[in-house]
């Protein structure tokens, strides 16, 4: 369980906080990317075969806006779902979910910022025993010109420990805010 109170949690619905600035999505990073997650759409690499799909610019695979949650790539300090002060602790927090809605391609030159709103939590049970905490975030992207590009949502879910464990085999509690 979180150390904060559903009541508490429930109060944070709703905020929302720019956590992603100037993020320069630069042809290097993206043809980097690309060959990290294995992908071989030579559309992430060459400007020529981006035309010959029907892109204005290189598309950066769907999944590259994850590398705005790295250190290097946001300002100092500023993490991109850390202004939530949920008491979820680290040791009992796993990654629910993630989903993409793309209003365009992100693409080489784009500089993006993003706004990350909780947009609700909520808790059940577990099919092992055990309450399980839900929070969804969505993050908004929006490029140079203020225009939408895509929303990520995530789910973080909070269990109330792993399978099997006892007072006697737990960890002391942290929290991660």
């Amino acid at each position: 369980m979180p150390t904060k109170s559903m009541a508490e949690l429930e109060e944070l619905v709703g905020r929302s906080y720019r956590t992603i600035e100037e993020f320069e999505i630069q042809a290097g990073k993206v043809e980097e990317f690309a060959r990290a997650v294995k992908d071989d759409n030579p559309a992430h690499r060459d400007a020529d075969a981006a035309e010959r799909q029907g892109f204005a610019e290189v598309p950066a695979p769907l999944t590259f806006t994850r590398t705005a949650y790295f250190p290097r790539y946001r300002s100092a300090g500023v993490d991109v779902l850390r202004p939530f002060d949920l008491g979820f602790r680290r040791e009992h927090r796993v990654h629910g979910e993630q989903e993409y809605e793309f209003e365009r391609p992100v693409r080489v030159g784009d500089v993006l910022s993003g706004e990350v709103t909780l947009t609700d939590v909520y808790q059940r049970e577990g099919s092992r025993g055990g309450t399980m905490t839900f929070a969804v975030f969505e993050i908004e992207y929006r490029d140079q010109d203020g225009d939408p590009v895509l929303t990520e949502t995530q789910t973080v879910i909070e269990t109330s420990g792993a399978a099997g464990e006892t007072s006697e085999t737990a960890r002391p509690e942290k929290t991660d805010e």
